[in-house]
């Protein structure tokens, strides 16, 4: 099974760090017209220019964006590596 860890940040609003296996990836959302995006930055190969690493969505607050884009990316990971989860994803960042 895939190892993965999602960290909201205690202290910034919408701000997280997936860690998986070999990488770690940070995203921030920030307010957009109609709803939010969600930047998804590779430290080890930040983006040329902002805007292609962007995910619009709507979502009740930033850290509900950020926690929504976490998980859909650790399943992205886990299907394109043929590696399953050991359990499935929760809904809500709180619990």
């Amino acid at each position: 099974a895939m190892q993965y860890r999602i960290e909201m940040s205690a202290s910034r609003e919408g701000v997280a760090r997936i860690h998986l296996p070999g990488r770690s990836l940070e995203l921030e959302a920030r307010r957009d017209a109609g709803g939010w995006r969600v930047a998804i930055v590779d430290p080890e190969s930040p983006p040329e220019q902002d805007g292609g690493n962007t995910i619009a969505l709507r979502a009740d607050n930033a850290n509900d964006a950020v926690w929504r884009v976490a998980r859909a990316a650790v399943r992205a990971v886990s299907e394109l590596t043929n590696s399953p989860l050991p359990v499935e994803l929760r809904h809500d960042p709180d619990t």
